[in-house]
């Protein structure tokens, strides 16, 4: 098995580089620390290449206001891959690890805010989304993405 199909837990320190990179360019390093990061029901998934994070995502148990959740609802912030790797399936990697995750904790959902530019990727591994697009300051247009895990 290659080592780009294998996402392995990370720390919250590990996904700074690329969330600063690749989602926030030119903006303060504090926006890319989540408050929720060190919580004990978080966890971070990266795949790296030659010791460096080249993919990952973190995985916050956080519910939505527009979703009726049952059992630990789960929202994905932070996913993000160095350039020279998009396009290589590792997000698909980081998310269906994270779903398997999921479902072994009991989650029943897992949401997210999706740059509309990554809208057809999460659509692929079987996300649906609300219609209503919405604004980030600073980063750009994004929608709701979600899947039911049960």
């Amino acid at each position: 098995m290659s080592v780009f199909n294998q996402a392995q837990k990370i720390s919250a320190a590990q996904t700074i580089d690329l969330r600063s990179r690749i989602l926030r360019p030119g903006q303060s390093i504090e926006l890319c620390h989540y408050p929720e990061d060190n919580f004990s029901s978080t966890f971070h998934l990266g795949i790296s290449s030659s010791g460096k994070i080249i993919c990952n995502g973190t995985f916050i148990q956080q519910a939505h206001e527009k979703l009726n959740s049952a059992a630990l609802p789960y929202r994905l912030r932070g996913m993000a891959t160095e350039p020279i790797y998009q396009k290589q399936g590792l997000g698909s990697v980081i998310v269906y690890a994270g779903l398997q995750e999921l479902e072994a904790l009991g989650s029943d959902l897992l949401w997210f805010n999706a740059r509309t530019t990554a809208e057809s990727f999460y659509t692929k591994l079987g996300f649906d989304s609300f219609a209503e697009i919405f604004d980030i300051a600073l980063i750009g247009p994004h929608k709701i993405m979600y899947k039911w895990l049960r």
